[in-house]
Order: structure tokens, then sequence, then C-alpha cells
């Protein structure tokens, strides 16, 4: 298993500072179970019409076992949730929770959000970008539900699988350090994080906007690594919350 999902056993959360407990499996499920929830709900009550191409490719993958298309929208949010249960099984740590750590994992998200919202600001443009995407025509409810699929769904797919697979391939491949399988990772996280937002059009989007994304790539895929797959997730979610509704409403 690649370096950035580390299944060594731990401390107790007692003796554990916040940014050690905030990364332990338990309570990165316990903290992104609502948006799961919620996403899930949201696309099954909606018949697929805000479902993310991250998530679709999940559930793609398990209809090849002769999974039924409508019981299929689930097994993304039940994928998240089994890696992140065996993760807790194999690290031993204790099934307790400590709620204002999971107030304080959705504080630092939000804030978290921030460097990226005035990235976009200095950048220019995205704001209107939004305002004209075919996000933009959907109701409030779904732009809120789109924007917390993409920040699970995404997260999955480009940091903590990518990452774990690139990890793997030059650590025990190539035979290089730690810190060379997570950096390469990182990077290559990001250039596909980019490219992804150009499909299914390739061209469509503008070389400042690509740049945009691949920034906003290596930003949540150094906060992946540092602060661990629920921080980084609830940032995506965040940003896109924020950037879809009040910011894409202001331009309009």
């Amino acid at each position: 298993m690649a370096q950035p999902i580390r299944f060594a056993k731990q401390g107790s959360a007692s003796s554990q500072r916040y940014s050690e407990v905030s990364r332990q499996p338990l309570y990165i499920l316990a903290f992104l179970l609502p948006l799961i929830l919620f996403y899930e709900f949201a696309l099954y009550s909606t018949n697929k019409n805000i479902q993310i191409k991250a998530h679709d490719h999940i559930v793609r993958f398990f209809e090849q076992f002769d999974m039924p298309p409508t019981r299929g929208l689930w097994l993304g949010g039940i994928a998240i949730l089994t890696i992140l249960f065996l993760w807790h099984i194999f690290t031993g740590n204790r099934w307790t929770i400590k709620p204002k750590i999971l107030l304080f994992m959705g504080l630092e998200s939000v804030a978290c959000a921030i460097p990226l919202l005035l990235f976009g600001a200095v950048l220019g443009g995205l704001t209107a970008a939004a305002a004209t995407s075919p996000i933009a025509s959907l109701s409030g409810f779904d732009k809120i539900a789109v924007s917390i699929g993409a920040g699970l769904y995404e997260e999955l797919v480009f940091r903590m699988l990518l990452i774990a697979v690139v990890h793997t391939v030059v650590c025990n491949v190539f035979k290089q350090s730690d810190l060379s399988g997570l950096t390469i990772g990182v990077i290559v996280s990001a250039i596909l994080f980019a490219l992804y937002h150009d499909l299914p059009n390739a061209g469509s989007l503008s070389a400042l906007t690509l740049f945009f994304f691949s920034v906003a790539g290596l930003y949540l895929g150094i906060l992946y690594v540092t602060r661990g797959f629920g921080i980084a997730a609830a940032t995506h979610a965040a940003y896109d919350v924020i950037a879809t509704t009040l910011l894409a409403t202001l331009a309009s």
C-alpha cells in the first residue's frame, strides 16, 4: 500500500494533536459521511442529472460486474466508506470520536478554500466562466450537490487513488524515495486533474483556466498529502459550493 494511506497503528486520540487525529480514517469517515449521504441521495432522487464525471467512472467500473445502473449510483459512496472503514480496522485506532474535532475540520476546510478563491479572483474571468457553465442552469440545491460530489469523488480519483498508484510505481518499480514518489504523484495528479476538466471537448477551456485547474490540483494534492483526504475533499467541496453559487450569482 502506498504511503499516502498508512496502515501503521497509531496512539489514542487523547494523546495526539488535532493535526494527527484529523487524519485518522474514523474521523475522516464521520466528517465526510453527511456529505456522502447528501450527494448520493440527491443523485438518486434526480436520476443522474447531477452526476459528475469522476463518480460516473466509478459507477461504470462497478457496472462491469453486472450491477444494475440504478443501484450502481450508490457504489461511489460505498467505495469511500469501505476504504475508510477498512483503513480504520487496519490502524487499530479506538472507536471514539470527539465532535469538536469534526467542527475544527469543517472550519479548517472552509479556511483552506479561501486561497483558491483568492487565486481565482486574481486570475480573473473564472467567476464569469462559472456563471456561463452548464452548472449555472441548475437549481441552487443541485449546484450544491454537484459541488459536494466533485469534492468527494474527484479527490478520491485524483488524490487518494492516483497519487497512491504513482507513488507505488515510483517507489516500488523505480526504487525512488518516498518524497520523490509523493512529489511526482502530486504533479501527475494535478496535470490530469486539469486535463479532466477540459473533457469531453478537448480545447474548450482557455489556457488561463487550465492553468488555474493545474495550480488548484497542486494545492489540493499538497493538502491531501499533508492534511489528509478529509480536509482535501471538504476544501474542494467548499470551494465549489462558493464558486458555483455565491460567486456565479454575483457574476450573472
